[in-house]
């Protein structure tokens, strides 16, 4: 999970995942690049972690990928 995390941390990424609740695939385009995000705001995140927050750049708001529900990121 450390290359998905190094990856929003460099710019927009294209993930797709399963919704957690209804098990429904879902795309979205994300980043952590502060550069791309509101006040520039930096976000730590450990390469252990379940969740990921992240920003959606799709509809500009913060949002969290449980880790497990990845599908795939490009």
């Amino acid at each position: 999970m450390s290359s998905f995390i190094t990856a929003v941390k460099e710019g927009p990424v294209k993930v797709k995942f399963s919704h957690i609740l209804t098990g429904i695939e879902l795309c979205k385009n994300v980043t952590l690049a502060p550069g791309l995000i509101p006040h520039g705001i930096t976000i730590g995140v450990s390469a252990n972690s379940n969740k990921v927050p992240v920003w959606d750049l799709d509809h500009l708001r913060w949002m969290d990928i449980e880790t497990s529900t990845i599908i795939s990121w490009t």
